[in-house]
């Protein structure tokens, strides 16, 4: 059976685009993203002794088990997410959330869901 689960990517503001490409060739149908202000913990200083906010994106996007886990490896590695004030992805399962049901979030990630045979153009 397979688990829903919910990508979270908080990115650089500069990293979107590369994220949001990174997570369509992964097999995502849809991303929400919303603005984010990030605050390091040591905070980091500029040179002029000003504490450093930056502009960030958090992007949502509900998946199997399998396609966020490997989409959050990959926006990791090739984003350089786990350097410092760069960001981080992960995925948290989706089967206790309030307002939809394990059925109907696993419907929903069925439903989106590509057709391999269709799109390699083999005969139905």
């Amino acid at each position: 059976m397979t688990r829903a689960m919910l990508l979270v990517a908080v990115v650089a503001d500069e990293l979107e685009e590369k994220a949001v490409a990174i997570i369509r060739e992964e097999g995502g149908q849809g991303v929400t993203i919303l603005p984010g202000r990030g605050l390091g913990f040591p905070e980091h200083t500029t040179f002029f002794g000003l504490t450093y906010r930056g502009l960030e994106k958090i992007l949502l996007c509900a998946l199997d088990e399998v396609t966020a886990e490997r989409a959050a490896g990959r926006l990791n590695q090739e984003l350089h997410l786990l350097r410092p004030f760069q960001g981080l992805a992960f995925s948290l399962k989706l089967g206790a959330t309030g307002g939809m049901s394990a059925d109907e979030i696993r419907r929903f990630i069925e439903a989106g869901r590509p057709n391999t045979a269709q799109e390699s153009g083999a005969a139905d």
